[in-house]
């Protein structure tokens, strides 16, 4: 060990032999240069490094080429602050994906009070998530998805149904407001809205525009949801 770092330690207090991550420090007694650990992030803040990594490592090199080793490296973290938390690169992306579009996706508690309009900040909103590293990492989901049906099913339970459920709820705040007949929803209709976003990004590379999102909406959508539904056949 060089003396200087021997002589640094011996004088001041706040010098470390070791740590996994590090900052130079200047000690305020002896005036030389020391290491210090890093500060620990925990929460949101560790979480959205990790996230940001993941992003960056999906961009490049894809689900099946994402390395939990990089990822960690890119976030400034230990890898087992990661497998902590997500067993594998995959893992990590579906939470990725799902954590990011919950907090950003307009809720039922935050309803205009109109259903077009709720529509419009719906799908729109979900088209600009999906211009960004997002899109990508869908892309990357419903490929791996081709392979392993537990993937589709996880993404179904953790976000498509939940995400149906709420506009469920959206639709008969309209009935009761008399925007839409009160009658039954028909399940296919209530997935036309996002499977229509996210059909354009994967096959084109792009979301639809506003303009497209609107016509989409005042087209398709709310035609089939304001007209009367047929009784079954007897």
């Amino acid at each position: 060990m060089a003396m200087s770092t021997l002589r640094s330690e011996r004088h001041c207090p706040l010098s470390v032999k070791s740590g996994d991550a590090h900052v130079p420090y200047r000690c305020y007694r002896s005036g030389m240069s020391v290491l210090m650990p890093a500060p620990r992030r925990r929460g949101e803040v560790l979480r959205d490094a990790v996230f940001s990594a993941a992003l960056e490592e999906l961009a490049e090199n894809g689900l099946r080429g994402a390395s939990m080793d990089r990822i960690a490296r890119r976030a400034g973290t230990g890898k087992s602050a990661l497998y902590r938390r997500w067993p594998n690169a995959r893992a990590l992306a579906l939470d990725v994906f799902i954590s990011t579009m919950e907090e950003n996706l307009p809720t039922p508690e935050t309803s205009t009070g109109s259903l077009r309009d709720d529509l419009l900040n719906s799908m729109t909103t979900l088209s600009k998530e999906l211009e960004g590293s997002l899109g990508i990492v869908l892309r990357e989901l419903i490929s791996e998805g081709a392979h392993d049906p537990s993937l589709v099913e996880e993404f179904q339970v953790r976000f498509g149904l939940p995400k149906q459920a709420e506009l469920v709820t959206l639709l008969q705040l309209a009935m009761a407001r008399g925007e839409i007949p009160p009658q039954p929803i028909d399940p296919y209709v209530l997935q036309i809205p996002a499977s229509m976003v996210m059909h354009s990004m994967v096959m084109t590379g792009a979301c639809p525009s506003a303009d497209e999102v609107g016509h989409i909406i005042d087209a398709i959508v709310l035609p089939l949801l304001k007209q009367p539904r047929k009784p079954p056949a007897a």
